[in-house]
């Protein structure tokens, strides 16, 4: 059996990789800091961007959805409004 190297949890990979951008560091020097090879934390690093462009890619999109309700709801309100009027001028031609 291989040896398959350390496993590290998600909240630690997220974390070094929040060190590493907001501190303005190398990915080496925070790499040696953790103990952990920078390869691996230039991958973290990836990912963490991924998960953040997904994220604000969903916000975005949740943002579209509620303006299309929005926009529904006005549209309808529109529509019964002049079923409405509709009717009155209808009755009105009548007499």
């Amino acid at each position: 059996m291989g040896n398959r190297g350390k496993r590290y949890d998600a909240e630690f990979k997220a974390d070094a990789a929040r060190l590493v951008k907001e501190s303005g560091r190398s990915v080496a020097s925070v790499a040696k800091d953790l103990g952990v090879n920078p390869q691996t934390l230039r991958n973290w690093l990836r990912g963490s961007t991924k998960q953040s462009s997904d994220k604000a890619r969903l916000i975005e999109l949740e943002a579209e959805l509620r303006a299309e309700k929005r926009r529904t709801t006005d549209l309808e309100e529109t529509v019964a409004i002049l079923k409405k009027a509709a009717a009155i001028f209808a009755t009105n031609n009548r007499k």
